[in-house]
């Protein structure tokens, strides 16, 4: 039977070492290598899943169908790889979601009766499932500050903490109840003060974001003292930009987009296909415009949607190495490589054909400025996280043989439950982790083969499910 264990996940979205101890994180912290690329939406869903994006399905916010000239939105029905949750579901282990991205509508988690999920700032409305709870926490599901342009930098810190301190009576009361094995929350508070105060990336006015972190630490040590295990993980790290690179203005200049530079005003049929009230939240949070997409993906040879997934769409695919070396030529270009290089799956059709890594420092935009470079000065993504881990049995001093990645997280949680692992699974146990006289070190990982069964990953159901848990 599987161990009754209690595993907290804390997520600080965006957190890098800086960042983390700011927060307060008092233990040693290793890096946590996230997707390639390092962005929100495909690292959570890695982090829950075990998989690359490729498997999972989900790369951005972004969806574009090229074959329909359509840009829509990712939601949690996109997710084509069991998550972790679901396992549990299936073991009869019980778990609770909080603001992970792409669990919304709820109706995506195809196996939820033994979860609580609350959803996460990009949906539509925060909500919480079971809808029978909805009554009793209505009055702390509010809606994240995202507008904080319009409050101004000074007034956007105490509209955080005041979000930060209404919601927290409704993550305490959730951890607090004794019935969940796995509690799963991410902090996005640390992503977003990061992307407006850069500064505090190199340690400068910190003061700003003290009292926020303040009450995250104070919840990290109550959930300590309830957790069997504790990790504490981020889905990318953060870097101060100093150059935007606007990738669509290159593509111009190579010929594979053409607009007219003097008509700025462009049919933007993203917002016919997008609901507003979730289009503005992305817009807001990533400082873009809606018209530059539309208009390219409509009518460009290739283009960038998303700055931040660092994805090149290619209309015609025997273009594909044309488009990568002309990008090669810029000195704020790292590389180049085409995405089914780096991940394998059966969703690479949906996936961008490039992934064109940035230098250091070196921001994208898509937008179409007429200039190549602008100076800048912002926190932006980059690709070393944070991973750290509590527990009795866990060693004071871990070194890894690799840096653990955000693929590891499902493999090592399923192993402290003793469930098996899906045997396609892109992570592995960390195995450095576990005091060398504890149950797990002794015990070795169960992978399960899905080609023994016959099943194909995206036919994976619960019949399959119930059959892997039966060879526990």
């Amino acid at each position: 039977m599987p161990s009754p264990k209690k595993v907290v996940i804390i997520g600080l979205d965006g957190a890098n070492k800086t960042t983390a101890r700011l927060v307060g994180i008092d233990t040693e912290l290793h890096d946590f290598i996230s997707t390639i690329p390092p962005y929100t939406p495909p690292s959570w869903t890695s982090i829950l899943t075990g998989v690359n994006p490729a498997k999972h399905g989900i790369i951005g916010w972004q969806k574009v169908d090229l074959e329909r000239n359509k840009v829509s939105l990712f939601t949690s029905l996109d997710v084509k790889y069991p998550r972790l949750s679901e396992i549990l579901d299936i073991a009869n282990l019980k778990s609770v979601l909080i603001n992970l991205p792409m669990t919304y509508p709820f109706n995506g988690i195809r196996k939820r009766e033994n979860t609580i999920i609350i959803s996460d700032w990009a949906a539509p409305k925060q909500a919480i499932f079971p809808q029978k709870l909805e009554e009793k926490y209505r009055e702390y599901l509010i809606d994240p500050p995202h507008e904080w342009a319009k409050y101004g930098k000074k007034e956007y810190p105490r509209r955080v903490k005041e979000y930060t301190e209404t919601r927290m009576n409704l993550y305490y009361d959730l951890l607090e109840r004794d019935d969940w094995n796995l509690y799963f929350i991410v902090f996005s508070e640390t992503d977003w003060f990061s992307h407006i105060f850069p500064e505090i990336l190199e340690g400068e006015n910190t003061h700003i974001v003290t009292p926020t972190f303040k009450l995250i630490r104070e919840f990290i040590e109550t959930a300590k003292s309830m957790a069997d295990f504790l990790f504490i993980v981020s889905d990318h790290g953060f870097e101060v930009k100093n150059k935007v690179f606007y990738v669509n203005e290159v593509l111009a200049e190579n010929g594979f987009i053409r607009y007219n530079k003097t008509k700025a005003r462009i049919v933007n049929i993203i917002k016919n296909n997008v609901p507003k009230e979730i289009l503005n939240k992305v817009l807001t949070k990533a400082g873009k415009s809606a018209s530059v997409v539309s208009y390219i993906a409509q009518k460009a040879d290739a283009f960038m949607v998303e700055p931040a997934n660092w994805g090149i769409y290619v209309r015609d695919k025997s273009q594909t190495p044309k488009v990568k070396n002309a990008l090669k030529k810029y000195d704020e270009i790292f590389d180049v490589i085409e995405f089914k290089l780096l991940h394998k799956g059966p969703y690479l059709k949906r996936m961008p054909d490039l992934i064109v890594i940035p230098k250091k420092g070196v921001e994208f935009s898509h937008e179409l400025k007429g200039k190549i470079t602008e100076k800048t000065c912002k926190g932006d993504h980059e690709i070393h996280g944070v991973f750290s881990v509590y527990g009795e049995q866990v060693k004071e001093h871990i070194e890894f043989e690799k840096l653990p990645r955000v693929y590891d997280i499902v493999p090592t949680v399923l192993h402290i439950f003793g469930l098996p692992i899906l045997g396609d699974i892109d992570g592995k146990v960390l195995g450095e982790i576990f005091e060398e006289t504890s149950e797990f070190a002794k015990k070795k990982p169960k992978y399960v083969d899905l080609s023994y069964y016959g099943i194909k990953q995206e036919k994976i159901n619960q019949k399959h499910f119930k059959k892997l848990i039966k060879i526990i």
